[in-house]
């Protein structure tokens, strides 16, 4: 068996009639149990249970758990993962997002290539293209697999082993209670309302030094409908779908050149591997320019901040950024400095920043 699908839903029953009717048209494996399950609410609760109770699933048992009170959605999120304990393995949706046709058969392939690997928190179905600390466009650098990995847990569409989450909810209970400040995550990761289930998700990968694969071809994609976190209605993190069948190829972990932090910047030891003149250095990545390089542990920086002084000096040209070190391309804007000699100034502004990362026309 693969594994369940568990569709997290709240007060929007439009919504959930459009994932449940995507879910309805892909590629299941007979058998595969659908949970759907609704948190409570007063104005809501009826309306959308009434559309989970007229949906036909076709392809194998259904299920409805209607919470008779309020559990928010970090608590929700969190009894949804609880289910992988019961069925093996999860998929977990929440009712705003959409799937593709191949979405069970890609996380068919890549359980069966990551589930025993300890480094492994998760399977993202969404391909991740968005860097959320630097409010930029994310790019990982194409190393042949048909898969990423990142420090950073997908909500928009994952997967968890029984083994996988369970790891996750140990740490979680022993350190819910503990202050973000003192945690090596992204300020603005710190400073997530307390719905989000997601904050902690980041701080458990960090800690135990685990990651997320994420595809490079997304099998799921996100209408952002109004609901906890949006007010209103974006397309922002709508990207291309997978609609056809295909092979998939996955690196193992230790051999992919694709890993990065949470910060969504690439592992140091991957630079090096791609970069022989990196290897004397212990430095840490922060081309996007967000690492607080105060708190760094090592005593040189890749950097796109301006330095007093730098030992080489790179352009910002290609894209993914790490390709402008990779290939040397020659200019001034990437730096590898020693950490003291780093400023709080970037070296190129952010409206050229942002035209840079989204492709946009100097006007």
């Amino acid at each position: 068996m693969g594994p369940a699908i568990v569709v997290a839903a709240y007060e929007r029953p439009g919504s959930l009639r459009r994932i449940l009717g995507s879910l309805a048209a892909a590629r299941v494996s007979a058998g595969t149990p659908l949970i759907i399950s609704i948190d409570y609410s007063p104005d809501a609760a009826a309306a959308v249970r009434a559309v989970a109770v007229e949906f036909s699933w076709p392809h194998g048992e259904k299920e409805i758990i209607a919470h008779p009170e309020a559990l928010g959605l970090r608590e929700h999120i969190l009894r949804c993962g609880d289910l992988s304990q019961t069925y093996g393995a999860i998929i977990l949706l929440e009712d705003d997002l959409y799937v593709s046709p191949e979405f069970y058969h890609y996380t068919r392939a890549a359980l069966a290539a990551y589930q025993n690997d300890p480094r492994i928190g998760g399977i993202s179905l969404y391909h991740h293209h968005y860097n959320e600390t630097a409010r930029l466009a994310f790019h990982a650098l194409d190393d042949g697999s048909d898969c990423f990995f990142l420090q950073i847990p997908s909500s928009w569409g994952q997967c968890w082993t029984r083994d996988q989450w369970r790891a996750f909810r140990d740490w979680y209970a022993a350190h819910k209670e503990e202050p973000f400040g003192t945690a090596d995550v992204p300020m603005d990761v710190a400073k997530w309302p307390e719905t989000s289930w997601k904050k902690y998700f980041v701080k458990y990968l960090v800690a135990t030094d685990r990651y997320f694969v994420f595809p490079r071809v997304s099998l799921t994609t996100n209408f952002a409908d109004p609901g906890t976190h949006y007010s209103k209605p974006t397309t922002h993190m709508q990207v291309p779908l997978l609609i056809a069948p295909m092979m998939y190829r996955f690196a193992p972990f230790e051999s992919s050149q694709a890993i990065y932090d949470c910060y969504c910047e690439m592992l140091p030891s991957k630079l090096k591997q791609l970069v022989p003149a990196l290897a004397p250095y212990e430095f840490e990545v922060n081309l996007y320019g967000y690492k607080d390089e105060s708190r760094m542990k090592s005593p040189y920086v890749l950097t796109v901040r301006q330095t007093r002084s730098a030992i080489m000096r790179f352009g910002l040209s290609m894209k993914p950024h790490e390709l402008n070190v990779i290939q040397g391309i020659p200019g001034s804007k990437i730096s590898l400095a020693r950490a003291e000699d780093s400023t709080t100034a970037f070296s190129l502004s952010r409206d050229d920043r942002v035209r840079f990362y989204f492709g946009l026309p100097q006007f």
